[in-house]
């Protein structure tokens, strides 16, 4: 007669490959390490979850973050242009200063100028008179 524990002896796991064994069923490994990974796997299952959380967290932060960054840069170019157009400004003002200066420094070394011309030519004018009425009087004395 077969007793109970013969007949499931049979179906002991048995490695493959590997020195002859008396029959049985091949060893279902993954499933054993499925089952004993399982803990593990659930265990991190948590890690993962936090994981992903986290990584959004730091995305929408990110996001965030990008989003200053981005107002601020357009802060910042705006401020730029008004103060180059201050400058700009500021600049021409100047220039036209400096024009304005070079231009009356001209007048006033052109009028001093036409006042020595004045100036010798009046102090000439009473010589140059007298020459020309001599010349006038020779003119009328030659006269036939």
């Amino acid at each position: 007669m077969v007793r109970l524990a013969d007949f499931l002896a049979r179906f002991r796991p048995s490695g493959v490959p590997g020195a002859a064994a008396p029959a049985g069923v091949p060893a279902d490994y993954v499933a054993d390490q499925a089952e004993e990974l399982a803990p593990i796997f659930s265990a991190l299952a948590d890690i993962q979850a936090a994981c992903a959380n986290e990584r959004d967290h730091a995305r929408r932060r990110a996001d965030r973050m990008r989003a200053r960054a981005h107002d601020q840069a357009a802060a910042i170019v705006a401020s730029a242009h008004a103060e180059a157009d201050a400058e700009r400004a500021r600049s021409s003002a100047l220039a036209r200063q400096s024009h304005d200066q070079a231009v009356a420094e001209l007048l006033r070394e052109a009028s001093a100028a036409a006042e020595g011309v004045r100036r010798r030519s009046a102090g000439r004018m009473p010589e140059m008179v007298a020459r020309v009425t001599d010349m006038v009087r020779s003119l009328a004395d030659d006269r036939p």
